[in-house]
């Protein structure tokens, strides 16, 4: 018994070793969507700390603080409609109740979208705010750059995305995420012109293999990650990680940090965004 388990010990050694030796893959060409930015303020939900999340008044607050990126959501309505929101339903984010894809998007907007109770908690804007569809917020802010996380598992919803992002001759200015790795697998073999970052199973095997010194073995077919600084008590981000994804030409982001001290550590460590509430905090940071 102690034979087969240093035999099966040693095999696994030489293994190891082989997987190690394997070469590095070519790194990820430079995108467009990119260009020369250096470290990016990226205003999750539009800055969901400083106005109601998800909104156009959001987004042109944003940038009128000096974000990089704006971070949105997009749900698709019942009229095949994107509109910009987190959640499934409206309950939370307007003094309205129902599913986005069961509603049409004349019914989602004649609803005050100008509170919310987790994105802008304890505070209502003054001014009344509608949902908005993703084609009236490129309309309004055309040259911005988007991250437009995809949240349905339906793969219409990656259609219509593609759609409207050619549509408004966007395809430099976007990046695609989404926590559902099929989703934007299918987004990327629909739409290949315009950049997406990992997906949640994608992100996880990469954090993996990287830990056993094995990142070179995954085959990446996003621009970017997105990661927390740890999950649960596993930490995420690391020196290692960054500088894998650097050989790469893959950025790495970390969200969503509002906390100032967090944000030194993610930047200490080298990462080349930070999605955040409070946009504001780290642009004084900076």
């Amino acid at each position: 018994m102690m034979r087969y388990f240093l035999n099966l010990l040693l095999v696994s050694a030489c293994l190891y070793g082989v997987l190690l030796l394997l070469p590095e893959p070519e790194p990820m060409e430079d995108i467009p969507f990119y260009g020369d930015m250096g470290f990016s303020v990226i205003a999750h939900r539009g800055g969901r700390g400083l106005m109601p999340g998800n909104t156009i008044e959001a987004a042109i607050n944003a940038v009128n603080i000096g974000s990089d990126i704006i971070e949105i959501d997009v749900h698709l309505t019942a009229d095949d409609i994107l509109v910009v929101r987190h959640d499934a339903s409206i309950d939370t984010t307007t003094n309205g109740t129902g599913q986005i894809s069961a509603m049409s998007l004349a019914d989602i907007q004649g609803y005050d979208a100008g509170f919310h109770e987790i994105d802008y908690p304890d505070a209502v804007h003054q001014e009344s705010l509608r949902v908005p569809a993703l084609g009236a917020l490129f309309s309004m802010l055309p040259d911005e750059k988007y991250l437009i996380e995809l949240k349905p598992q339906d793969v219409s919803a990656a259609d219509s995305l593609c759609s409207v992002i050619r549509q408004h001759n966007m395809q430099n200015q976007v990046m695609v995420g989404s926590f559902h790795t099929q989703v934007l697998k299918h987004f990327r073999r629909e739409c290949p012109e315009i950049p997406t970052s990992l997906g949640q199973t994608e992100i996880t095997q990469l954090v993996l293999l990287e830990k056993l010194g094995l990142s070179h073995l995954f085959t990446i077919e996003g621009y970017a990650i997105h990661i927390p600084i740890s999950y649960g008590v596993i930490d995420i981000l690391s020196l290692s990680l960054v500088n894998q994804m650097h050989a790469r030409n893959v950025r790495v982001d970390t969200w969503t940090l509002n906390d100032a001290d967090f944000m030194r550590q993610s930047i200490s460590l080298g990462v080349d965004g930070i999605i955040t509430d409070r946009p504001d905090v780290l642009l004084d940071l900076l």
